[in-house]
């Protein structure tokens, strides 16, 4: 089943909210304005959305909106668990699984690696999208993990939501800074653009524009979600497909932007892009299939695939005896992505080594009773250079481990005003 409905959910409460508190924007603004002071907007972030919990606890409507972006936060700080937790909460009532079906559902599947099989399955395709959830990083790890088996496979254009800066400064540059985009703000999306530039890609801004979401008088949450769907597959058509019809184009798109079919009246992006580019998509679908908070969350399906004993590695697809992936939704997505339980290895969720990509990087132990911010900055880049990784360093807790590919970096620690309390220089070989 698509999961439209917390895309409706998330307008719905805002326009909600909207009528009964003027200043129903302030969990978005709030946010927003913390970044004015730079890296240490991170740290500000979470904690002066903290700051004003119990505030938006008092309405409802307000609550929904403020767990959305304050989950939102979390993962650009490393703080996965916390960030599924206010999702969860938020949006608990869309997310409940129906029951499983009947009988043996997964009869004749079997788990097969997912990166390995989506590349191979990848050959013949000139368009491939991949969904994430955007309170989340492990989905984005993922991704990485994708760029150089298909850029060798002759994929050469990558097109990320939200994505605000031109692709000729942003290749010039060769990284994000904070005025790239929104979810480029995450230090592991980031990366996927520092990557991708290396690798060869030509990026793909496709986030509509404020004229093309001009306000319309009939307005509707739908009409208006529809408007915004069009307008990123023209934009990502013209952009790619209608310059070079060789092209070989990677999306990564939020939800079911992906879908290749309407649903009660949402025309996704996959659906407009698929009929402008005459290329069939895959679609791959790996927001679903993880973990949550509480399992009466999850999909019956990842739920049966643990009690298999398929979550305890790598992530899985599930083939038949011919090699056709199984979908949950398979009228609208060509693939479900499963996605392993989190175990935390230095402190740190394991997917973060991304396949061998990166290593864990002790940080020397540092004295702090209020929270810092660990970042590591790949030397030679700006101050406004999107880290390589970040995590929060908790009163009396254990320092966790930096995730880090090989290179030469600054290690720095932030406290919440941004002060520096140290920096040290550190190569990884």
């Amino acid at each position: 089943m698509l999961r439209t409905a917390l895309v409706l959910a998330a307008l719905g409460a805002a326009l909600r909210a909207q009528q009964a508190e003027p200043d129903f924007t302030w969990p978005m603004t709030t946010a927003r304005r913390a970044f004015e002071a730079g890296q240490s907007g991170y740290l500000a972030a979470v904690l002066d959305l903290l700051d004003r919990e119990a505030e938006a606890r008092k309405d409802p409507d307000l609550t929904q909106l403020f767990l959305d972006v304050l989950g939102a936060q979390w993962a650009l700080v490393g703080e996965e668990q916390r960030a599924t937790a206010a999702g969860d909460e938020a949006f608990a009532a869309v997310l409940r699984s129906a029951p499983a079906p009947e009988g043996e559902p997964f009869a004749g599947l079997h788990p097969v690696p997912a990166l390995d099989t989506l590349v191979a399955l990848a050959q013949e395709r000139r368009l491939v999208l991949v969904n994430e959830e955007h309170r989340s990083s492990i989905q984005r790890a993922f991704s990485n993990r994708l760029l150089a088996p298909l850029r060798e496979a002759g994929f050469n254009y990558l097109a990320l939501e939200t994505l605000s800066e031109d692709d000729i400064a942003l290749a010039a540059r060769g990284y994000p800074i904070f005025a790239s985009g929104t979810y480029t703000r995450d230090p592991v999306f980031g990366d996927i653009v520092r990557r991708a530039l290396a690798l060869g890609y030509k990026l793909v801004p496709y986030e509509a524009s404020n004229a093309q979401m001009a306000r319309q008088p009939d307005d509707t949450p739908i009409s208006s979600t529809n408007r915004r769907e069009s307008a990123q597959a023209h934009n990502l058509y013209e952009r790619s497909f209608a310059i070079d019809p060789q092209a070989r184009v990677l999306v990564i798109a939020g939800r079911d932007h992906i879908a290749e079919a309407e649903a009660g009246g949402w025309i996704p992006m996959g659906a407009v892009l698929e009929r402008l580019s005459g290329r069939d998509p895959l679609t791959v679908n790996q927001f679903v299939m993880c973990e949550h908070s509480r399992p009466e969350l999850e999909h019956w399906a990842y739920r049966l695939a643990d009690e298999q004993g398929w979550l305890a590695g790598e992530p899985v697809i599930l083939v038949d005896d011919a090699g056709l992936p199984w979908s949950a939704n398979p009228e609208a997505l060509d693939i479900s992505l499963f996605h392993p339980r989190t175990r935390l290895l230095h402190g740190r969720p394991q997917w973060m080594a991304m396949g061998g990509l990166r290593q864990p990087v002790e940080i020397t132990p540092l004295q702090n009773d209020a929270p810092l911010l660990l970042q590591a900055r790949v030397q030679g880049e700006s101050e406004q250079a999107i880290p390589l990784d970040q995590c929060i360093l908790w009163p009396g807790a254990p320092a966790p481990a930096l995730m880090l590919r090989p290179g030469s970096y600054e290690i720095v620690a932030l406290d919440r005003a941004g002060h520096l309390l140290r920096r040290e220089e550190r190569t990884v070989k």
